[in-house]
């Protein structure tokens, strides 16, 4: 019975020494195998805490699937995940995607989506637009912002509807550009070029309204139709054309906001086999883009 009071007694003194090697073992050789206490990490220095952080998988941690486009960014942040009472110091990748641009930013075992509206704003290419954006900036008128292009030309059109109704002149609303159609029965006498009288007060119109809105690119067109030569129509539609953009820079419209172009025969509306179709083609086209920024 003695014999076996002195073996527990030994065993018990040989656990006591060996505890503070199983304490080490079991927090630093098993890193996050294991859920700790508290109290069981708490002779542990920051060093086996900080080392620990690449193996320790929390239970709070966030994961997340991005769907990826063309184009991304990853910048590391670092970030708390919280597992238990211990406190793991990691680094999370902050992912930026650019296609729809949406982006998704995790902290401190959260997920915020952030949404960015892409704007996508059909503009039909602007001859000379560099200089002429150049001209109008310099003239000081203010570019409209591209959330507000729509409303802005919706605005125009009703008022030119409403001013040229019943003038002979046609307004056509293509998305975010308006056409003004001016046949040229009502516009030119045959084969000239000169602005008839009597189409002077719809010209006044058409300024007014531009200068009321000048955040416009003013592109006047020339077309003919398709009797006579390609050289003869040409000259002809460059001439009724810039009859049209004199007329209005005289009414006050800032010149820089204007492209004048003739494209004579090579650009029918209508069949060029019939009276009325030749009508249609024989005409000076007012295009109105969007000076957007």
């Amino acid at each position: 019975m003695k014999h076996i009071l002195q073996a527990t007694a030994a065993s018990v003194a040989l656990g006591l020494a060996l505890a503070p090697v199983q304490g080490q073992l079991l927090g630093g050789g098993l890193g996050g195998g294991v859920n700790l206490p508290s109290g069981a990490i708490g002779g542990m220095g920051g060093a086996d805490v900080s080392r620990m952080g690449d193996s320790v998988q929390a239970t709070g941690a966030v994961s997340e699937t991005v769907s990826h486009s063309h184009h991304h960014t990853v910048n590391p942040v670092t970030t708390e995940a919280v597992s238990g009472d211990l406190a793991v110091r990691g680094a999370i990748p902050r992912e930026t995607h650019s296609v729809d641009t949406r982006v998704v930013t995790t902290t401190r075992a959260s997920v915020s989506h952030v949404t960015v509206p892409a704007v996508r704003l059909v503009v039909p290419t602007v001859p000379q637009l560099e200089i002429r954006r150049s001209g109008i900036a310099a003239s000081g008128i203010v570019a409209v912002p591209y959330a507000e292009v729509p409303t802005y030309i919706d605005n125009q059109a009703v008022v030119l509807e409403r001013e040229l109704h019943g003038t002979g002149v046609e307004v056509i609303k293509r998305k975010n550009q308006i056409v003004l159609e001016m046949p040229d029965d009502v516009t030119f006498a045959f084969n000239k070029s000169d602005i008839q009288p009597r189409f002077f007060v719809t010209l006044n119109i058409v300024a007014r309204t531009l200068n009321n809105y000048p955040a416009t690119y003013v592109d006047v067109n020339g077309h003919t139709d398709a009797i006579g030569s390609y050289g003869y129509n040409q000259v002809l539609s460059e001439r009724r054309a810039g009859s049209v953009a004199d007329y209005l820079t005289y009414r006050a419209v800032v010149p820089a906001r204007m492209h004048v172009q003739g494209f004579g025969k090579t650009e029918p509306i209508a069949s060029n086999a019939t009276i009325q179709g030749r009508a249609a083609n024989r005409r000076v086209e007012i295009i109105l883009t969007p000076y957007a920024a």
